[in-house]
């Protein structure tokens, strides 16, 4: 069951700067990766080869923050509703922010968090008068990301190592000691460049957040971002970080392509475990491309071939011929 090889042209991230690019061959086996081999692997031979010539394998991207219409998810009646319906849908605990939550909505929303052992997200430091907000409605908090914490809704639960697995949209103004507490308890950041742009909050110090190693993924923030597509929240994040470095901070270095694809596919998909990689062991999510339609002069490499479909936005003009969702074929 939903075991298979793809030969192609197949890339993916290693680590946050390293993308691994070959032509070869990429094993599925009952819906997850069983490795990528630059030479037919013969222990797999008995599984079905389906060969795509050309086109480029990358694996399924994630988007870590985008709005559903919420009003019609707010009840106990929909958790338990769809318990156990679905396969890759589930819920997750959304306080809008802090100037919209009480203390004592927000403590029940820890206990239903308990209850439901539900991941939380919610929105950080987005622009400075959200911000200031928060100071003169919590003046017990230290600062933004406290007033989560102090609910232990926000990663790591410290008193008794309960880990509340936690993202947060934009972190555009966290401080340093917000920042600190984001990185010792977990706390994803889910970085929105395009609509950090259309509603003018700022630049996120990306560079800042990959250089301390802290988890990072990308969204669409649709409808504060104007297309679900993350091949465009990808060149968007280039773009914003060299305007941060322009602007900013002289010093700073922009985001690199490398970069920008890890936190489209394997910094975002570690929320949800080991998504987002050809890596053994992680999920066979995948995008199959085919760049044939975007004519081009010369010979490229596949990293340039990569790199050429995502800024050309091969995704919005029909460059993606199947689609693979833990090993099921879907497009």
């Amino acid at each position: 069951m939903n075991s298979f090889i793809l030969k192609g042209n197949i890339c993916y991230s290693i680590s946050k700067t390293k993308l691994k690019a070959v032509s070869g061959y990429v094993v599925c086996r009952d819906g997850k990766c069983a490795g990528v081999f630059e030479k037919f692997p013969d222990k797999y031979k008995d599984l079905e080869l389906r060969d795509l010539k050309d086109k480029l394998i990358i694996p399924g991207m994630v988007d870590l923050h985008i709005h559903a219409p919420q009003s019609a998810f707010n009840t106990f009646g929909w958790i338990n509703d769809i318990a156990g319906k679905y396969k890759r849908t589930k819920p997750i605990l959304t306080p809008r922010f802090i100037p919209s939550c009480t203390d004592d909505l927000m403590d029940q929303l820890r206990e239903i968090q308990r209850a439901y052992n539900l991941p939380v997200q919610s929105h950080l430091s987005e622009n400075k008068g959200e911000i200031e907000w928060v100071r003169e409605l919590r003046p017990d908090s230290s600062f933004y990301g406290d007033s989560y914490d102090k609910h232990d809704l926000f990663g790591d639960e410290n008193l008794d190592s309960e880990k509340v697995n936690t993202v947060m949209a934009h972190c555009v103004w966290s401080s340093d000691e917000e920042v600190n507490l984001m990185r010792e308890n977990g706390v994803f950041i889910a970085h929105c460049p395009a609509s950090n742009v259309n509603l003018t909050s700022g630049i996120a110090p990306v560079r800042k957040y990959l250089e301390l190693d802290m988890k990072i993924g990308l969204g669409s923030d649709v409808a504060g971002g104007q297309t679900e597509s993350i091949f465009r929240a990808i060149t968007d994040a280039i773009g914003v970080s060299k305007m941060y470095l322009r602007y900013v901070d002289e010093d700073a270095k922009a985001i690199t392509f490398e970069e920008a694809f890890y936190m489209a596919t394997k910094g975002g998909g570690e929320f949800f475990g080991k998504v987002g990689s050809f890596e053994e062991g992680y999920e066979f999510d995948a995008l199959i491309l085919d760049d044939s339609i975007l004519a081009h002069p010369l010979e490229l490499n596949l990293r340039q071939r990569l790199e050429r479909s995502i800024y050309l936005s091969l995704d919005l003009c029909g460059g993606i011929k199947e689609k693979y969702i833990q090993g099921k074929k879907i497009i």
